[in-house]
């Protein structure tokens, strides 16, 4: 087989082999990625705002400080992500998965978590004014 075929041979494995890469890619050119496979992606401090991500796979990924105003996250897997001290204002996270998320110190205002799968999550610190909670209540707490 001539050395071209391998480069490429090659090249396609890497590519079925690492989605989280191409994804995080996708992302970061199109400022949405719906359905994307982003698990264990190092998006800490990013500027997400409005970005689409309605069920992709973001499992321990890090969005620690990262902006994601108005981004819509709706049935997106989320489990053990790393939420600390970002911005999810308006987000929308309906029906997602949450468990054992950490949103320590984050700012959810506005933010609608209704019908999502929260066990385990941790919320000490986080604004959570105007919050539509996962059970449907209306939080308050952070609100001055």
């Amino acid at each position: 087989m001539p050395m071209s075929y391998h480069v490429v041979i090659l090249a396609g494995f890497l590519a079925l082999a690492s989605p989280v890469v191409s994804d995080t890619g996708a992302l970061r050119r199109d400022g949405s990625c719906p359905g994307c496979d982003l698990r264990e992606a190092n998006l800490a401090g990013q500027k997400l705002v409005g970005a689409d991500l309605t069920g992709a796979n973001l499992e321990e990924g890090d969005f620690s400080a990262a902006n994601l105003f108005l981004a819509i996250l709706d049935k997106a897997r989320m489990d053990r992500v790393d939420f600390r001290k970002a911005s999810l204002k308006a987000a929308t996270l309906a029906d997602a998965s949450l468990r054992n998320a950490d949103f320590r110190g984050a700012d959810l205002s506005g933010a609608w978590l209704k019908g999502a799968d929260a066990t385990g999550a941790r919320f000490e610190g986080a604004i959570l004014c105007n919050t539509l909670m996962p059970d449907g209540t209306l939080s308050r707490d952070g609100c001055d």
